[in-house]
């Protein structure tokens, strides 16, 4: 702007609006903010520990399905080599090659981000889906980030015995074309597996499938044969579980070529970190001593099961996971959660449709069983 002259020809000030603290902040927010609901993260272990008063290392975090075995030597190793000060590899070649040799897939059909959340969002930016299919109860990220990216979600309920109901989803499919449907198998926090046949059928109705894979090494069951009949089936994975890496936030994406190539253009350049990178590679090289903690917390999960149906008011859902979801009977499960908490042994409380009244307990090691397992006999003469 030319600076305006007075009388005199000299340069007058330009009057400038006086500045007000009546502007609100919140008339620049989205307008839907309102009906975002957010997200509920656990919290750091220093955090707990404060809230609690008790020293971090008599914690027993059985909350949030972590692999309390830790990260093995050699990740850690190649952490402490990684050149930190050089941005990461934006076409993540290393690592897209490490994971396909793993997979058993093409380089070309892996995407990489930080955590499998990154990826659920990637997708939903990518497609712009007017909604997205959720099969209640499960991980709530897919709602919350559907939401985010303006996305309705229509959530179609479980079974009794949490099976995926297939025809509702495909009613749903044809009264809302372009849905993704979303899917976790095994399903957090029921613990239980969709089946090939499920999948497939669901599949054939042509909608875009992204199925949640993070508790795969722990089952077996995985849905990778599927993905060269089916171009519209994406697969997520994550480190965060059977390689211990939650820290690092390290997932993948399984899919055609032709959606993993878009994918890669539009996600941020460098979404994976060096040391995660580092990581995740140093994690599959040595795949077989880590996931020889695999089954041990597999085998944990079956001894705490039997373990906590010994006091009769826990009934167990069956799990391929390395979680356990409960049924509280009886009693009180909140009650029941914030007495464990209090001698220092964290476990997820739920009580929402579908959920009512239940627990979810992660596999730890024999030693956090069996702290659970005294902690509850602290409960039941109290």
């Amino acid at each position: 702007m030319t600076p305006r002259a007075d009388a005199g020809g000299r340069e007058a000030p330009i009057p400038r609006r006086p500045y007000t603290r009546d502007v609100d902040p919140l008339q620049f927010i989205r307008d839907d903010w309102d009906s975002l609901e957010p997200y509920h993260p656990v919290k750091p272990l220093d955090v707990l520990a404060d809230e609690i008063g008790v020293p971090v290392s008599q914690l027993v975090k059985l909350d949030a399905n972590e692999n309390l075995y830790g990260a093995h030597d050699a990740v850690r190793e190649a952490i402490g080599r990684a050149d930190l000060h050089i941005y990461p590899d934006p076409g993540q070649g290393r690592l897209r090659a490490a994971i396909a040799e793993y997979v058993g897939v093409t380089a070309e059909q892996v995407v990489a981000g930080q955590g499998a959340d990154d990826l659920i969002d990637i997708i939903l930016r990518l497609v712009r889906p007017a909604a997205i299919i959720d099969s209640v109860p499960t991980f709530a990220m897919y709602g919350f980030l559907a939401k985010i990216n303006g996305a309705r979600v229509i959530a179609i309920p479980r079974s009794s015995g949490f099976e995926v109901d297939v025809a509702a989803t495909v009613v749903a499919i044809e009264a809302n074309p372009g849905a993704i449907v979303f899917l976790t198998s095994p399903n957090n926090p029921t613990g239980n597996r969709v089946r090939d046949e499920e999948l497939s059928e669901l599949l054939a109705t042509g909608a875009l499938v992204v199925v949640d894979e993070a508790y795969i090494e722990f089952s077996g069951g995985t849905h990778t044969r599927l993905l060269d009949a089916n171009p519209n089936l994406i697969l997520l994975r994550t480190f965060s579980k059977w390689a211990a890496l939650a820290g690092l936030r390290v997932g993948y994406a399984l899919c055609h070529a032709a959606l993993a190539e878009r994918m890669m253009a539009i996600k941020q350049p460098y979404n994976v970190n060096i040391a995660a990178e580092a990581a995740a590679i140093a994690a599959l090289e040595h795949r077989g001593e880590i996931l020889e903690t695999v089954r041990m917390l597999a085998a944990e999960r079956e001894r705490m099961t039997t373990l906590l149906a010994g006091f009769g008011w826990l009934r167990a859902h069956p799990s391929e996971a390395n979680f356990v979801l409960f049924d509280v009977e009886g009693r009180n499960a909140g009650a029941v959660a914030d007495g464990l908490r209090r001698q220092g042994v964290l476990v997820r409380y739920y009580n929402r449709p579908l959920l009512e009244n239940c627990i979810r307990i992660s596999a730890g090691r024999p030693e956090d069983t069996d702290r659970l397992v005294e902690a509850l006999k602290t409960l039941e003469v109290s």
